[in-house]
């Protein structure tokens, strides 16, 4: 019994071994995440083992991806809840939300806790301004800002994509002749998905922020009709805009 268990295993690990030394003529696929990087295998389409965010890419980052990085850090949930929600998150989330503070400040942000996350960002510019017209201006420039953060994103991103394009098509053709190995072009393939993942999680960021911004400026409505928010949703209307055209231009990524 104990024969044929190992040697069904055997058989089993058979296909992931063959996936391994194969050295046939890769047909590159720039939209899917390359076959065996960075600790991944993709079997049928199955993924086996997690990927790691560089999936496998061992080089150096040219100028416009350590810049993109840079760029992409202004959307890490904690540095932008640390910026919007400040000194109250710290203070006041237990008693406003009830629970433990400090696994809801770490949690994700949606659902419930999206719109308790909105109510304390309310509640930290009334904190800081007295006067409701300056607490809404302090909300209408923080949207500008992750607005203006958004399409400084979208812009090095540009540069990326481009520069992935003319990599990706030099090493194609210098594998095509014989000049590159199979194993630098998934170098390059690594490199773009490791591009990819960096934007993935600005964007993910980004949205967040949009959507803290449009619950606070409901939850503002709904507390006082009269307030006059209309600078506020045009802000936050051409933040989603902004986010449409980041989406458009990642998407471009997968054609690199």
């Amino acid at each position: 019994m104990t024969m044929r268990f190992k040697a069904l295993a055997v058989s089993a690990a058979l296909p992931l071994l063959a996936l391994n030394g194969c050295v046939g003529q890769p047909v590159v696929d720039a939209t899917r995440a390359p076959a065996q990087t960075g600790g991944r295998f993709l079997l049928g389409g199955l993924e086996l083992l997690k990927p790691t965010d560089d999936y496998g890419f061992t080089g150096e980052l040219s100028a416009s991806e350590q810049a993109l990085r840079e760029q992409g850090k202004a959307f890490d949930r904690t540095v932008w809840q640390a910026t919007l929600l400040g000194a109250v998150a710290g203070t006041a989330i237990g008693a406003v939300v009830g629970g433990d503070a400090e696994d809801m400040v770490g949690g994700a942000i949606a659902g419930a806790s999206l719109g308790a996350l909105a109510g304390l960002y309310v509640a930290n510019k009334q904190k800081q301004f007295a006067a409701q017209e300056d607490q809404l201006e302090a909300m209408t420039n923080d949207v500008r800002s992750a607005n203006r953060n958004t399409q400084a994103l979208i812009d090095q991103l540009q540069k990326v994509i481009a520069e992935d394009q003319r990599r990706l098509a030099a090493v194609q053709a210098r594998f095509q002749r014989g000049q590159a190995t199979a194993a630098e072009l998934q170098q390059e393939r690594g490199r773009i998905w490791s591009n990819r993942t960096v934007v993935e999680k600005a964007t993910t960021g980004a949205k967040d922020q949009y959507r803290l911004f449009e619950r606070a400026q409901q939850q503002v409505v709904k507390a006082r009709p009269a307030a006059r928010t209309q600078t506020l949703t045009s802000e936050i209307s051409a933040y989603r805009q902004t986010l449409e055209t980041l989406d458009r231009v990642a998407a471009n990524m997968a054609k690199a």
